[in-house]
């Protein structure tokens, strides 16, 4: 009996430890750090992190430059998180207090300031500040800076990079200069488009097209509906129906509906590692278990 009252013991100061001491480990995915990206013009921003945690929000303000005033409103497509861009409903931004709600992946902030100087509509003449335009003409592509003024004789390099299913080639991307196509000056090498120095008013263009892999999926997918069109037309023919590999993708293109992909940049799974943890559980059991087999032997002694 002694024997058995020194394994109870034992068994129950291993489950008061389990349960006692602090949790020092967390699920995969908590504590995942994120990096922080600025493309900035005519403006700065304080405090500038480089990276931030997963769940956590960010609050930040930006100052506008000598020269520039901020804007009223951020433009589509200025903030980033995980190759999604936000929508106004996911930031509050505001007389140059920006915050961010949740961060779930790798942050990108354009943000561009407005030159005071005007606009102006003479093309390739200076804004009056030294400076010209650079704006985008984009198709599936994104860059890593927004539209904004350069100051006159300076370098110009921003990164291009083609949406998820498409590919940029350095043939699909051109350059204007006050409204005309140019063939020196500038470079496109691994997705950075540099420019040697600002002269006028620039137009930058890329256009990206589908991979191969995304040509034949939409061509399988013209297959399938072909084949469920043929089938709602002719009700006693049963051939198109064979053409699918399996009962459930059949099943799903006679109801009409696309099954749902979660292995998107926009879907997360769930976070882990919260509420109490199942070793509590484990422990406390052991704990009532320990204490009835004493009270049992007690009273069988």
């Amino acid at each position: 009996m002694d024997k058995i009252k020194k394994y109870l013991v034992t068994g129950i100061m291993c489950a008061l430890f389990m349960a006692l001491v602090p949790k020092t480990f967390t699920s995969a995915d908590e504590g995942d750090m994120y990096s922080v990206t600025y493309n900035l013009t005519g403006v700065t921003v304080s405090p500038q992190v480089s990276q931030v945690e997963e769940g956590d929000g960010m609050d930040m303000t930006f100052t506008a430059n000598e020269g520039y005033t901020l804007p009223e409103e951020l433009p589509e497509g200025a903030i980033q998180i995980g190759g999604t861009y936000l929508s106004e409903s996911d930031y509050i931004y505001q007389d140059g207090d920006l915050s961010i709600i949740d961060v779930f992946g790798d942050v990108v902030i354009n943000v561009a300031g407005i030159s005071e100087s005007g606009d102006n509509n003479d093309p390739g003449s200076s804004s009056g500040d030294g400076s010209y335009s650079v704006t985008y003409d984009l198709y599936e592509v994104t860059a890593s800076k927004q539209d904004g003024n350069v100051k006159e004789g300076t370098s110009y390099s921003v990164k291009l990079k083609a949406n998820k299913g498409f590919k940029l080639n350095a043939s699909n991307v051109a350059v204007q200069v006050n409204n005309e196509y140019v063939y020196s000056g500038y470079s496109y090498n691994e997705g950075v488009l540099e420019i040697d120095s600002v002269t006028g008013d620039i137009i930058i263009e890329a256009i990206a097209t589908p991979k191969a892999s995304s040509k034949n999926n939409n061509k399988n997918n013209n297959n399938t509906n072909n084949n469920t069109s043929d089938k709602k037309n002719n009700t006693g023919n049963k051939s198109s129906s064979n053409n699918s590999s399996s009962k459930s993708s059949q099943a799903m293109a006679s109801s009409g509906r696309t099954a749902t992909n979660y292995s998107t940049s926009s879907y997360r799974a769930p976070r882990t590692g919260d509420g109490m943890d199942i070793r509590y559980y484990g422990a406390f059991a052991l704990i009532f278990l320990g204490a009835g087999c004493l009270l049992a032997g007690k009273k069988f002694k």
